[in-house]
């Protein structure tokens, strides 16, 4: 037999199959070969999907949504045979058909067309996710907050420990958002979402700390129905406490003295801080120390003062104390940052500085 006979041949049992493909409807939408469609509830009547092929001069057809172990009958309906297929609240279906001539020959037709059934538009379902999201975070429930994150997350396990840390360090935390942007993918599976964050909490004292907020870049994946978040770019709020970093320091220089005047041997010190972090310090602690037999010490504490924030890259002034003592006598002062080491810094050798003053 010749090449060119072959190759008729082929074509004879190609064709009639994709032209019977290209006359399927999937709610009265044409369907191309190897195209799919995306369906909601909101979409559906009755809450069943319709299927329709031409007819032609076909005597049957039947179709499958399990890859050929069942079969239904379609329904003759004018121009088109007819089925309505009820969903799964989340299903990918992809069917196949029989169809049988007048003179009884059978023919299979796999059209390689998908439909994508999913109860919830994305657009809610996204915003399902991060109302989830805000509500595990605001409880502190550090195993269903993660939960919400899927195995593909990168270094998932440093991140559920950074979660577990701000748990530790705050409390009473309340959560806000606002969606900028949400963009899906062509099937539907992935989003890619800006949202602002705003976080307001207090520490362990019941202190109210300075509000945080955030423009993030949230990645999800839909995984067997759930829509799970795969990335954040520009996160500096969920896991803060050990994902971004502060530095708080003192240097000789930071120690502001005023005297009293008058030869009554006051001043007031002051210590400047500085936080060369990329976190905000909040409560920071500074205690003030005095020795009057060298710069070495032994000191004595005379106070101790808290500074509600030192923002990242700036510096924070405390409040004064005072010391009086012996008119005209040399005395050392030491400041030290953080005494009791309760925050965590990327530098704790920069956090102590001394300095020498003669009283007036």
């Amino acid at each position: 037999m010749s090449k060119k006979l072959w190759l008729v041949m082929i074509l004879m049992l190609i064709i009639p199959g994709l032209a019977q493909a290209e006359n399927i409807k999937v709610n009265n939408k044409e369907i191309e070969q190897g195209g799919s469609v995306n369906l909601f509830f909101d979409d559906l009547e009755a809450g069943k999907i319709d299927f329709g092929v031409k007819a032609g001069d076909y005597k049957s057809v039947e179709v499958s949504f399990d890859k050929g172990r069942t079969w239904e009958n379609m329904d003759r309906d004018g121009e088109y045979f007819v089925y309505s297929y009820r969903p799964l609240s989340e299903e990918k279906i992809i069917p196949e058909f029989i169809y049988t001539s007048q003179s009884g020959k059978i023919e299979t037709i796999s059209p390689n067309i998908t439909v994508l059934y999913r109860k919830d538009k994305p657009e809610e379902g996204i915003r399902q996710a991060l109302e989830i999201l805000k509500t595990h975070y605001e409880n502190e429930d550090v195993d269903r907050f993660v939960n919400l994150f899927s195995s593909i997350y990168p270094d998932l396990i440093k991140f559920k420990e950074s979660i577990q840390n701000d748990f530790y360090n705050y409390k009473n935390i309340r959560l806000f958002y606002r969606i900028d942007r949400m963009d899906f993918n062509d099937d539907i599976n992935g989003a890619i979402v800006d949202v602002y964050w705003q976080r307001k909490f207090e520490d362990r004292d019941g202190n109210a700390l300075t509000d945080t907020t955030a423009n993030i870049t949230m990645k999800f994946d839909n995984e067997n129905g759930k829509w799970l978040i795969s990335g954040l770019r520009g996160n500096t709020l969920f896991g803060s406490s050990l994902l971004s970093s502060v530095d708080l320091e003192v240097q000789a220089a930071d120690i502001n003295i005023t005297d009293g005047g008058g030869g009554s041997g006051a001043v007031t010190v002051s210590a400047t801080v500085h936080n060369t972090g990329s976190s905000n310090a909040t409560n920071v602690k500074v205690n003030f120390y005095q020795s009057g037999v060298a710069l070495a010490g032994p000191y004595t504490l005379i106070d101790s003062k808290t500074i509600t924030s030192v923002p990242a890259g700036s510096q924070t002034t405390s409040a004064t104390v005072n010391f009086a003592s012996t008119p005209a006598f040399i005395w050392y002062f030491k400041i030290v940052v953080d005494p009791d080491s309760v925050i965590t810094e990327t530098d704790e050798t920069n956090n102590t500085a001394s300095t020498t003053h003669t009283l007036p």
